[in-house]
Order: structure tokens, then C-alpha cells, then sequence
């Protein structure tokens, strides 16, 4: 900034733009992060450069890299709003039983079942107003998504992650198989019968080793699916009305088996499978989502 009086001519929103566009490296999904259009994210940025005195981005193909100075600048702004956001959100208390605050909650499909029965049953009778939006996970944007508050808090397995985002064990699952009640291995799944019978597994991919597959082959087992869908759902329902087995999480198995499901053991001694709670350290002063994730952690500890 070639002159303090420059700082006369910022407004919060040229911060917030740098902000957005800083942790997208795009025009256009930096726009859609703050719900305005990409022009209004160059307009928002040529008045940044012009009184920064400094490009700030350069543009490389379909991203926008960052300048040197912008390197040395970003901590600080980015720290600057994060407080800014802490403080304003300290004069507010939250009271669950009146509040209408909006929380988006990212998890693969495949989780749903094991978390949001529970979760919304809770706030029904404890905060019957708050709203919930359980969105698709990205993990290649979840820091981004948490930092700029797309999200405000992340289910998934647990994966080694740093600071700014912050996680802890929310539950540690074993292992179980599903098989329609008919099936002829109910009473007596071995290892080479489960590994010669027809599986079906879930996964939110097109290709590659699903979860439990990725466990089984850290154990020198192979076991291909034959069949592959989004939801243990849908699975459970093919197991029903086939001869294909299920492998999945044991909670979700008790949620899911009925009078036309089995549930049995898994024939190989496989790591628990965890599950955690992620979110942003610079949320941590935000009385609601505190509130909320502390809910999480109570329902499932």
C-alpha cells in the first residue's frame, strides 16, 4: 500500500474476495463461494491491486496464482477476518431452543445412515428450528470449504490432517457381513467361502478398491466386487433379493437388518474402522457451531 490514506478506500467485502479467491485459486468458484458473480470478483480485486500497488494473482491457464506479496499478505488478512468473524460472533448466545441457525454438515453418502437419525432426532425436541444440510464430501476442497464456512463441520473416516483443521474420534466401528435370510452361508461363513461368494460394496467412485476392500488387501486378501453403488441402502436391498454378500460397518448393519437380513461375522480380523468429527479452528469462537459439534460428539461417544 503506497499510502496509509489508502486504507481509507478498503471495505470488508474487497478482504472477503481476496479471501475466497485466495483459497479457490479460480475466478469463477471463488465467485460461487460468496454467491456473486465473477465479474463482481475482478471488479472486487482490481480496486484491491490498484490500492495495494501489487497484481496479487497472475493468471495461469484456468488459476490464479499468487504474487510474492500476496504470499506475505494473506496470512495476516486471513487471520484479521477470522477474528473479525469470532468477535461478532461472541455477542451473540446461542439458545438452541429459539435458534433458526443453518449448519452444513459434509459426509459421503455411505455415513448419513450412521449419523443423521440420531443427530435429527436430538435436535427435533432440543432445537426444533435449527437447520441442517447434510452436503456431499469433496476432500480435495474440504479445507477451503471449512475455512470459508461452506462447511461448518465434516464426517469422515479418520485421515491424518493438520492445523487450521482440527478433528477427534467420533466412533470406532468393526466390521460386519449382511446376506439375504435364505442365503446358504448364514450359519457358517468361513474366510474361502466369504472369499469365493459374490460381493457387492459401496463407494461414491466409479473404480478402485473400496474401503473395506483397501483393509482386506493391508492383510494380503483379494476380494473383488463384482457390483458397486452409492448407498448401503440400495446394497442391503440387493443383498436381500441375491445371493451377494455385504460388507460394511457394523452400526450400519444393526440399522439396516430386518426380516429379510442376516447379520454375521467377518471372517478376517480387520482394524477398526474410525470415524471423525473435523472442523476449523477458526470456528472455535462460534458459540452455535460449538454448541453443535459438542451435540455430535455427546450422541456418539
Amino acid at each position: 500500500m503506497q499510502d496509509n490514506r489508502q486504507f481509507e478506500k478498503l471495505d470488508l467485502n474487497l478482504l472477503k474476495v481476496f479471501e475466497a479467491l485466495w483459497q479457490q485459486r479460480n475466478m469463477t468458484h471463488a465467485a460461487e463461494s460468496l454467491h456473486i458473480t465473477p465479474s463482481a470478483v475482478s471488479h472486487a480485486m482490481r480496486r484491491f491491486r490498484e490500492i495495494l500497488g501489487d497484481p496479487l494473482f497472475a493468471r495461469e491457464k484456468n488459476h490464479m496464482l499468487p504474487t510474492a506479496a500476496c504470499e506475505r499478505l494473506a496470512p495476516q488478512i486471513l487471520e484479521a477476518l477470522a477474528n473479525i468473524r469470532r468477535a461478532l460472533s461472541e455477542f451473540t448466545v446461542f439458545n438452541p431452543a429459539h435458534s433458526h441457525q443453518r449448519f452444513v454438515i459434509a459426509m459421503q453418502e455411505s455415513l448419513e445412515l450412521s449419523v443423521l437419525p440420531a443427530l435429527l432426532a436430538k435436535l427435533e425436541v432440543h432445537a426444533p428450528n435449527v437447520e441442517i444440510v447434510s452436503a456431499r464430501l469433496n476432500r480435495d476442497t474440504m479445507v477451503a470449504d471449512l475455512s470459508n464456512r461452506n462447511l461448518h463441520l465434516v464426517v469422515d473416516i479418520g485421515r491424518p490432517i493438520s492445523p487450521p483443521v482440527e478433528h477427534c474420534l467420533l466412533t470406532r466401528d468393526n466390521y460386519a457381513v449382511l446376506m439375504n435370510t435364505q442365503h446358504a452361508l448364514r450359519n457358517s461363513l468361513s474366510a474361502a467361502a466369504y472369499l469365493n461368494a459374490r460381493h457387492i460394496t459401496v463407494s461414491n467412485r466409479i473404480k478402485g478398491a473400496s474401503v473395506e476392500e483397501i483393509a482386506l488387501q493391508q492383510l494380503g486378501v483379494s476380494r473383488p466386487s463384482l457390483w458397486r453403488c452409492q448407498n448401503y441402502r440400495a446394497a442391503a436391498e440387493v443383498t436381500a433379493n441375491t445371493n451377494a454378500l455385504l460388507t460394511l460397518p457394523g452400526s450400519i448393519a444393526s440399522a439396516l437388518a430386518d426380516e429379510n437380513l442376516s447379520i454375521a461375522a467377518l471372517p478376517f480380523n480387520l482394524p477398526a474402522l474410525e470415524t471423525h468429527l473435523y472442523w476449523h479452528q477458526h470456528q472455535e469462537g462460534e458459540p452455535g457451531l460449538m454448541w453443535l459439534k459438542a451435540l455430535v460428539l455427546q450422541l456418539f461417544a
